[in-house]
């Protein structure tokens, strides 16, 4: 006869599920840079992996440049610390893309291939972290905790990591735009710099209402945004 239970490991099993949905959705991750690449190889524009590497390496660099931002608001309430460094990143990502731009060139074919290699390295860096956050959930400790909190807060706590693939897909084509359009006229960056900042804060806000509508708006930008830096080079 089997001794009665007392506990249950309905929590724990939750979170080996949320680990493992995760787990089987990272090549649909990794399938987003490598379905540009094809698509773009299919239109005649091979990439050049010299821009590629740049446009990557400008990707991180921004990423680290938010440090000492982090670091001046550190002391502010941990919302409005957020919203912060949120908002820095427009400048940043902007002003770094276009210095990667006057490195590789202001061509098309660089332009497609720096914005391809920024928008991949993010990719990479959404699997990277969703890993570290499936393990993470599985303890008890105060940082588990507050992952937990992060993840119920912003709605991915019970939803699919098919919305992640989506918004991958979709920020990337923001990336890209962004690129060509910068690339075509470096003066935008007098615009794109506000432009990224709004979308950045309200994808912040909208994440805290509902994950459909923020991957719905995520959505319209990133299309815009893309179909806007292609017409300019027609």
């Amino acid at each position: 006869m089997n001794p009665t239970r007392t506990t249950s490991n309905e929590p724990t099993d939750n979170y080996e599920r949320i680990g493992r949905r995760f787990y089987m959705a990272i090549p649909l991750y990794l399938a987003v840079p490598a379905a540009f690449w094809l698509a773009f190889r299919y239109a005649r524009f091979p990439a050049d992996w010299a821009a590629f590497g740049i446009g990557a390496a400008g990707w991180w660099a921004a990423l680290l440049l938010r440090g000492p931002i982090a670091l001046l608001v550190r002391k502010q309430p941990k919302e409005r610390a957020g919203l912060l460094v949120a908002a820095a990143s427009g400048p940043l990502e902007e002003g770094v893309r276009l210095l990667a731009l006057w490195i590789t060139g202001f061509s098309l074919n660089s332009a497609l291939s720096l914005g391809q290699g920024w928008a991949a390295i993010e990719v990479v860096f959404a699997v990277v972290n969703g890993i570290v956050l499936a393990s993470i959930i599985k303890r008890t400790d105060e940082k588990a905790m507050q992952a937990k909190a992060f993840l119920e807060a912003t709605g991915q706590m019970n939803s699919s990591p098919l919305w992640g693939v989506l918004e991958r897909l979709f920020a990337s084509m923001f990336h890209i735009g962004s690129t060509l359009l910068l690339a075509h006229m470096p003066w935008l960056l007098l615009l794109m710099i506000p432009a990224h900042t709004a979308f950045n804060l309200v994808s912040v806000r909208l994440a805290k209402r509902s994950l459909p509508l923020t991957e719905l708006f995520v959505a319209a930008v990133g299309i815009v945004t893309l179909t806007a830096g292609l017409l300019v080079w027609q």
